[in-house]
Parts: C-alpha cells; sequence; structure tokens
C-alpha cells in the first residue's frame, strides 16, 4: 500500500494527487487539508518517557499523545548528532546523499526541503527553535517564524538564548527559559489561526533536553539522585568485555566535548545520577510545555484536523556504556523516541516495532497534506504503519558517524530486527549483538565460532552500502 501510494505520488501531478489521495488519508475534497505539527527534543533518549515504561519519569502530556496516536518504538537517525540528523529530518534523505554528515555542513542545493514543498502547496509554514543547519528557516521553504535559535542556547545557557527574528541574522538576547520562549511562538502562531485560513505547517524545534541541564523552578529539584537507577549498562569507561575499547582510549583523550565535560571520566555512580535527575527534570518542564501546545489545538477546536508529531533528533548516553554523549552506535546514540498523533484515521494507544527512521518524516508529513513526494525522498511515509495496514519492507537500518580524524571515530552500523553489527573503521574493532537476547548491549558476541557466518554476511552488507552510499565522499 505505501509503495503503491509513493509511486503514484511520483507520477502525479500535485492537484491530482492530492485529489486522488484524499479519501484513504481521512479529507475529503471540500474539507481543507490537515495541519501538521512537528516537534523535535534535542538529546533524548528513546526510553525516557513515561508511557514507555520508564519508572521514574513524568512525561503526562506526552503519555497523552501517546494515548491517542501511535508510538514508533524502533526509530533510528542515520547519524547521531544534531546537525545531520536535522538535516535527514527536513530532507528525507541519509547524510552521505544530502551530503551533511558533520557539524557545519551544507545541505546540498539539490536536496528538497518539505518546508517548501508544502509552502508551494499553500501551506504557511512556521518555524520557532533551534536551526543548527546551513542557511535560514526563510531560505527553506518556511513562511513565517519567530525566535529562531542558533546550535545552542548561547553564553546566557536555556534561560537567556540568543535568537534571531524570522529572516534575520542579528542576534538578540532574551530572559526567558528557551523552550518556554519557543512555545509561547507556537501557542501565538496557533491562536492567531482562523477557521477559514490556509493550513498550517507549525514546527517546534527545542534546544533542550540537551545540556546544561538547568531546568526551572520546581523542576530543577523534581527527581532526587538517589532514587535514580542507573542505566542497565551503566559503566565506569567503555568496555570490550575485560578490555577497554581502542576507539574509546582514542577518543577520550582528545578534545572532544561531550565526552570531556558533560560527565566526570570515569564515570561514577553519582555523578552519573545527578545528570540524570537534571536531565529527567529538564524532560518533564518540556513535556509542560508541549501540553500548552496540545491545550491551545483543543481550545481552538483544531485537534482532530491536526497531524502532531513529537521525536528527538538523536539519543543520549549519560553513562550507558561508559559514554556521556551520543557519537555512538548503541541503542543509546541512535534510536529516538516517536509518537505519531493524526485523529482523521481513528487509530490510538497503538504501538509499532518496525524499523522507522528520521529520514520517514518527510514522506509522512507529505502523504498527509496530499503532496507529491519527491523522488529524491529516501523515507517512507509511516501512515500505513499508522493504520495497522500494508507491507513495510525495510528489514534494515544502517547508521554512521564521522569525526575529524584526530578523534579517531569513524564508525558504521548495521541493524536488523534482532542483531547490530558495527565497524570501528580507524581500529578495526568490531562489535555483534543479539538485541533478542542481549537489549542493552553487553554481551559482544563478534569473533566467537558460532557466530562468524553471520557476522561476515554483516559486515559483507555494510560494506556494499557503504561502497553505494560514501562512493562520492571524501573524508
Amino acid at each position: 500500500m505505501i509503495c503503491q501510494r509513493r509511486e503514484f505520488l511520483k507520477l502525479a501531478g500535485g492537484a491530482i494527487g492530492a485529489l486522488s489521495l484524499s479519501a484513504g488519508l481521512g479529507w475529503s475534497n471540500q474539507e481543507r487539508k490537515p495541519n501538521i505539527i512537528l516537534i523535535v527534543a534535542d538529546d533524548m533518549a528513546y526510553m525516557d518517557l513515561g508511557f514507555a515504561g520508564h519508572p521514574l519519569l513524568k512525561t503526562p502530556n506526552l503519555d497523552r499523545l501517546a494515548r491517542d496516536g501511535v508510538h514508533f518504538t524502533h526509530t533510528f537517525t542515520p547519524n547521531p548528532i544534531c546537525t545531520p540528523s536535522r538535516a535527514a529530518l527536513l530532507t528525507g534523505q541519509d547524510c552521505w546523499t544530502n551530503g551533511c554528515w558533520f557539524f557545519g555542513m551544507p545541505i546540498k542545493e539539490q536536496s528538497e526541503h518539505f518546508a517548501r514543498r508544502l509552502s508551494q502547496a499553500g501551506y504557511e509554514a512556521f518555524y520557532t527553535g533551534k536551526w543548527h543547519n546551513d542557511g535560514l528557516p526563510s531560505q527553506r521553504g518556511f513562511t513565517s517564524g519567530k525566535y529562531i535559535g542558533g546550535g545552542g542556547p548561547g553564553a546566557g545557557g536555556h534561560p537567556k538564548p540568543m535568537v534571531k527574528d524570522f529572516g534575520k541574522t542579528k542576534k538578540r538576547q532574551i530572559e526567558r527559559f528557551d523552550s518556554e520562549l519557543f512555545t509561547d511562538a507556537a501557542v501565538e502562531f496557533i491562536d492567531s489561526q482562523q477557521s477559514d485560513d490556509k493550513p498550517f505547517m507549525l514546527f517546534v524545534s527545542y534546544m533542550t533536553p540537551h545540556d546544561p541541564w538547568t531546568p526551572p523552578g520546581r523542576f530543577a529539584t523534581m527527581y532526587e539522585p538517589e532514587a535514580i537507577e542507573l542505566p542497565r549498562n551503566f559503566m565506569p569507561r567503555p568496555m570490550n568485555g575485560s578490555k577497554p575499547f581502542r576507539y574509546y582510549s582514542d577518543w577520550h583523550g582528545t578534545n572532544l566535548r561531550d565526552e570531556k565535560q558533560m560527565v566526570p571520566f570515569p564515570r561514577t555512580p553519582e555523578g552519573v545520577r545527578d545528570v540524570h535527575s537534571r536531565y529527567y527534570g529538564t524532560i518533564t518542564h518540556d513535556d509542560e510545555q508541549i501540553g500548552r501546545i496540545l491545550d491551545k489545538l483543543d481550545e481552538k477546536k483544531l485537534s482532530n484536523d491536526t497531524l502532531v508529531i513529537f521525536l528527538a533528533d538523536h539519543g543520549i548516553s549519560l553513562g550507558a556504556h561508559g559514554i556521556s554523549g551520543k557519537q555512538t552506535m548503541y541503542e543509546e546514540g541512535i534510536r529516538l523516541p516517536l509518537i505519531v498523533r493524526y485523529p482523521r484515521l481513528k487509530r490510538n494507544h497503538a504501538k509499532n516495532s518496525s524499523l522507522t527512521s528520521l529520514i520517514d518524516i518527510f514522506p509522512t508529513i507529505c502523504d498527509a497534506a496530499g503532496v507529491p513526494i519527491p523522488a529524491s525522498v529516501e523515507g517512507k511515509s509511516l501512515l500505513g504503519l499508522y493504520e495497522g495496514k500494508g507491507h513495510w519492507d525495510r528489514d534494515r537500518i544502517f547508521a554512521s558517524f564521522v569525526s575529524p580524524k584526530s578523534h579517531r571515530l569513524n564508525i558504521r552500523c548495521i541493524r536488523t530486527d534482532r542483531y547490530k553489527f558495527v565497524h570501528h573503521l580507524m581500529t578495526d574493532e568490531v562489535e555483534l549483538y543479539d538485541l533478542e537476547k542481549d537489549p542493552y548491549e553487553l554481551a559482544n558476541l563478534a569473533g566467537q565460532p558460532q557466530f562468524v557466518t553471520l557476522q561476515n554476511q554483516l559486515a559483507e552488507e555494510l560494506l556494499a552500502w557503504r561502497k553505494k552510499s560514501e562512493n562520492q565522499v571524501e573524508l
């Protein structure tokens, strides 16, 4: 079903595609197209949600969103750092295709941006929050916005972020916690909508729960460090059984900020619990802000006609496997939370464990809006999975991370429903995990005789993918 819909959209013109798909997507020719809200968190692990089974964390509004929609439990980023992951989100392409595989790298000019597709189809495309890619939202198809942030909050931290006005390059500092500031802009925008206005797409890009974890007010002390459980795969330093990983030994001796500054090294139970207490407070504060957006939709009677997507750009480790940041192929780095709520399709409180990706957001948005999906997009619409229909033919996820060679980090990964194979290219170390038996990736099976055939097969697949995807890239 998904493949047929996508092929039809590629061939059909915009108007024809919209009219033909309207019955399946829950809007008639006489109804307005759905509004779309995309909410993105920064540095948030896939398991850190109340409804996902977290024993301590309070996320009542995200719980509410999941209760009324579908929780995609196995969603991944192609590259676990901010700039490439957001480029994948914007373009629906892997980092090797869109050309953005590290900080500061531009997206290729020929890569489509979903905001431009929607604005060309008559949507008002509004942006607020973190912008960590080249150019400006106004140059990438967004038609309006407010409080555009950079890669981080700036010298004032989250309480006093540096932001730009829409379409402008000059920064100014505002004394307002950044997630509250961006939510103010989102709520104000929704409040301005009238029943006869054209449909809108609202992108709310939070800078949190990225460090520094300084949640305001009661959120700063909401979680007592002593009550926090350590990650089940907590380690003082990354280990391969009884041996330290060579890749990490090289890595930590450099200036990689996430590993040297976020959580003291070697990791200690006290340090990890302290960080988690503030990280959790930041998540619950964000959840309250998301609640303000959902409440405003209800107040304006727009909820039934609005597709809401919540996700993070990538994960975060915070002591898992002895790692502090997200630059890892472990689940804590590449896996992220994703919730989709689309009342027109009338499905709720559901879970889907298919292998999904950030690159699927672009086609999902186009699919809901009846906008043709560009042939350049590598992702697939999630609406068939949302409805519990159709065939999902992705059984492999590939991920990459490359940093400057001084860090000696050049990693590739292939993940199936059950197994994961990781290759550290600079040190030639490999990892193989049975995720069904070992979900916390503690028992490296690489090199064990009974797994040699599987290891070789996955290594060959990964190498073939690399040759296909990286052949035009100079590292």
